[in-house]
């Protein structure tokens, strides 16, 4: 026979001043931590230290990230905190779990997995077997309408009591609030490093924001763009093309992200990176540019020989060292943060050439004197639109 959960407790003296030691150290502590495992062991060894008798808890976040739709933290007595992730495909498990009918309903959902049917919820049998006697799923709704949640479970036969569900009732908004603050900021970090890039990022969020904020870094520039993109297509339709470019930048992006470049622009058909120079020098940069720009154009060469649905597709690409000007350009609210500058319009002409030429890759006079540990052969002597004087380009041996 089952059951009934726990009457609420009386809120006494003991309980609120547990609970208070618990929320004092969310707001004044835990909201400083950096690293989530820091955040959630902390809280849980706190709860512990309150009396409940935790064994598992888990909790979970939407993100607004491009390859997934959420991600999981679980803590389980004895063990390390482990990291989940949540794929675009997940919603049928989540249709099936606890959180869906506590977001759903707004409401807590406490069980026990011996008394509920394995088919309620797809974690019932999970937890049988790890020998959990008391299970409560917690709703999160944040300001902006998006859902999150939290899990608390216990092997105590006798469960979680009265004061314990109460001391969680007590603090579960003020760990809402603080899962917000995280989750914003998490949020925040995937949208700009989705968009801008990784550096971009970093400066955005460390306050360079203002219009003219411009400093001159010497790199290796990569530009490549996809051969014949305006006829291919004329033949498609938006979708079609769409996974046309997707194919495309899949051959091309992972390449640059591999060598430590950074992807700055989506021109179109084309991408434009950059290659820092480290404290191995400038012929190391330029070095992990021409991997990138060789790897690339292997990708997109399998890319040809490979069986599938839309058409096929090859590219061209140039590499340029020099310095280029990076920060703010724009106007009023609306700036962009990039690269711009003589070398950058000299790799995007040299991409040009690539078809007058008929070559794949092509390099600049300045890269082929930097990139000291490969030879290259000269091509010749060519105008180039915008530039001054003729550009002696080269091709790899």
């Amino acid at each position: 026979m089952s059951r009934p959960e726990p009457a609420e407790a009386k809120i006494d003296v003991d309980v609120l001043a547990r609970a208070e030691v618990i929320r004092t150290w969310l707001i004044e502590t835990a909201i400083t931590f950096a690293e989530p495992n820091d955040f959630i062991t902390g809280f849980t060894q706190r709860l512990r230290e309150a009396g409940l008798p935790l064994d598992r808890w888990t909790g979970a976040m939407p993100t607004l990230h491009s390859e997934r739709r959420g991600i999981g933290m679980v803590w389980q007595r004895g063990q390390e905190v482990r990291s989940l992730t949540f794929g675009w495909n997940s919603e049928a498990t989540y249709r099936r779990s606890p959180y869906f009918e506590a977001h759903e309903t707004g409401e807590w959902v406490i069980f026990r997995p011996d008394e509920t049917p394995v088919d309620r919820f797809d974690v019932v049998a999970e937890l049988r077997d790890e020998g959990i006697a008391h299970y409560v799923c917690v709703p999160v709704f944040f300001m902006d309408g998006l859902s999150a949640g939290m899990t608390f479970a216990t092997k105590e036969p006798q469960g979680f009591s009265a004061q314990d569900i109460m001391i969680l009732r007590l603090i579960a908004p003020t760990f809402s609030l603080v899962m917000e603050l995280r989750g914003t900021r998490i949020m925040l970090d995937d949208l700009l490093r989705i968009y801008v890039g990784e550096e971009p990022k970093k400066r955005i969020l460390s306050g360079e924001v203002r219009r003219g904020e411009v400093v001159s870094i010497r790199s290796a520039i990569l530009f490549a763009d996809m051969r014949g993109f305006t006829a291919l297509s004329t033949k498609l339709d938006e979708e079609a093309t769409a996974d046309l470019l997707n194919r495309f930048y899949d051959c091309v992006v992972p390449a640059i992200e591999a060598e430590g470049g950074e992807v700055l622009k989506y021109i179109g058909d084309g991408i434009l990176a950059i290659f820092r120079v480290g404290d191995d020098g400038d012929n190391e940069a330029c070095a992990r540019a021409l991997v990138a720009a060789e790897t690339m154009l292997d990708n997109v060469r399998r890319q040809a020989n490979t069986e599938g649905d839309g058409p096929r597709f090859d590219m061209k690409a140039a590499l340029h060292f020099g310095e280029v000007a990076y920060g703010n350009v724009g106007s009023g609210a609306r700036l962009d943060f990039t690269v711009i500058g003589h070398s950058v319009n000299l790799a995007s002409r040299i991409t040009d050439l690539c078809n007058t030429v008929s070559r794949r890759l092509l390099v600049s006079e300045a890269f082929a004197e930097t990139a000291l540990t490969r030879k290259f052969l000269p091509v010749g002597r060519y105008d180039l639109r915008g530039v001054q004087g003729k550009q002696q380009v080269f091709e790899t041996r």
